[in-house]
């Protein structure tokens, strides 16, 4: 089993980085990815937040995710039909602090049958933490 983790304390509201990560058509500014909604939320639901679905291009891979919570405590995302990666499962959670918001970032998966585990996590980890490092430079770019 493949567990990355990182976090990072923010200057922004945890509403503003909430928003920030669902708003899909633009989290390729934090990922080397793209991203399409291909369902919007369920009824009720946050705008991109519980029920959307969107396509995820990465190094020429095309995969979905469906987000499966969001709310102000942070947000849960899954990895549809198991690829590339097995039981893949992101979460994002946020803790105001003063005029921070710490920022934690962890997914779980199982690495595919030809890819080594310590390859995988490393691939992950770098997403992880240049995804907060970018997402931190936007709101406190000193």
């Amino acid at each position: 089993m493949v567990n990355v983790y990182y976090q990072k304390n923010i200057t922004a509201t945890p509403q503003v980085l909430h928003d920030a990560l669902l708003d899909h058509k633009n989290l390729s500014d934090f990922f080397n990815a793209s991203f399409k909604v291909l369902k919007t939320e369920n009824h009720g639901e946050v705008s991109g937040g519980k029920g959307c679905v969107r396509e995820v291009t990465i190094l020429g891979v095309r995969f979905k995710e469906e987000i499966i919570q969001a709310d102000a405590n942070g947000i849960e995302y899954r990895v549809v039909d198991d690829f590339p990666v097995k039981a893949h499962r992101g979460v994002i959670r946020f803790s105001a602090q003063g005029c921070q918001t710490k920022v934690s970032y962890r997914i779980t998966c199982r690495a595919p049958w030809y890819m080594p585990n310590w390859l995988l996590t490393h691939l992950l980890q770098n997403d992880i933490e240049q995804c907060l490092d970018k997402l931190g430079a936007r709101f406190d770019p000193c």
